[in-house]
């Protein structure tokens, strides 16, 4: 895995059903700016609050939309056999990947950890390990990464902590040939790089994508420079993106930019008036100089 992921927002109509036309146009876009894949699903996609039933028609919906794309089927609970339904869902769906959240609120042990991974990788599905302590509470070790390297199906991690020794500490644990490492934080994704790891999992790229594409392709080839530009450039709408919960900024974004509505599942809610002023103010600052990047 390497290049841009962007974990797509889920668009709902006013009755709170899923509006696969904006879905649609969204991966479009997507498509349109190179990304290498797609996460559905995930986080920003408000997987915690969709159906079993909902997720399969994403699913598939994408996989029809985006047949030259890499996708990633968000399927991880804190619930092992859950997880295991859900990713067998994305199967038959012509997944081959899934993101599998460090199980939350139960916090497990190491072995409980092995377990858990060992359950959903039975599937034969290829999982990406996503570490995410800021909504877990559990901060995965690197001793215990390192036993999830004997789960042979364990293809990548996304490190969310944007924890530049974390990553350290795991490339230490596990070398940098096991896994593809993929930044879950868009604030460190030029330094990430740098030190080893293959792109990102992106919030941004629901609204830049091609900002994201351009910054992480020369970060990749090495011209750190041009990447570095525009990674300090994409700093303050990137602290936009969580002035307030993910997804609520970014799909308030897009709505400005009449791209969805700004309907969320409960119990996100939308957007305090303040902050919709602040983020339009950043939004506008940036479409000035995205140009120039």
């Amino acid at each position: 895995m390497k290049g841009v992921y962007t974990a797509i927002v889920t668009p709902f109509k006013g009755s709170g059903k899923i509006d696969f036309d904006a879905f649609g146009k969204l991966l479009e876009e997507q498509v349109k700016a190179k990304v290498s894949g797609i996460v559905v699903a995930g986080t920003t996609g408000e997987g915690a609050t969709l159906s079993h039933e909902e997720k399969e028609e994403l699913f598939r919906f994408t996989k029809e939309h985006c047949p030259t794309l890499d996708l990633v089927a968000g399927t991880g609970t804190n619930n092992t056999a859950d997880s295991v339904k859900q990713t067998e869902i994305a199967l038959k769906a012509g997944f081959e990947k899934v993101l599998i959240v460090t199980p939350y609120y139960n916090k497990p042990t190491p072995k409980g950890l092995f377990a858990h991974y060992s359950a959903v990788a039975a599937t034969g599905a290829k999982i990406v390990l996503y570490n995410v302590p800021g909504r877990t509470g559990l901060n995965i070790a690197p001793a215990a990464l390192k036993m999830i390297t004997e789960i042979k199906n364990v293809v990548a991690v996304k490190e969310a902590t944007g924890d530049l020794g974390r990553l350290a500490d795991y490339l230490d644990a596990v070398g940098t040939d096991r896994f593809d490492f993929l930044s879950g934080d868009d604030f460190t994704v030029v330094p990430f790089i740098s030190m080893g790891g293959k792109g990102v999992i992106s919030v941004l790229s629901n609204i830049y994508p091609e900002i994201c594409v351009k910054m992480v392709n020369a970060a990749l080839s090495g011209d750190f420079a041009t990447a570095s530009k525009i990674q300090l450039a994409t700093n303050k709408i990137n602290h936009a993106m969580f002035m307030e919960s993910n997804p609520i900024p970014v799909k308030t974004a897009l709505a400005m930019k009449k791209k969805c509505t700004d309907k969320f599942r409960e119990p996100l809610a939308n957007m305090e008036d303040e902050n919709i002023g602040k983020l339009a103010d950043i939004i506008k600052d940036f479409e000035k100089i995205k140009e120039t990047l």
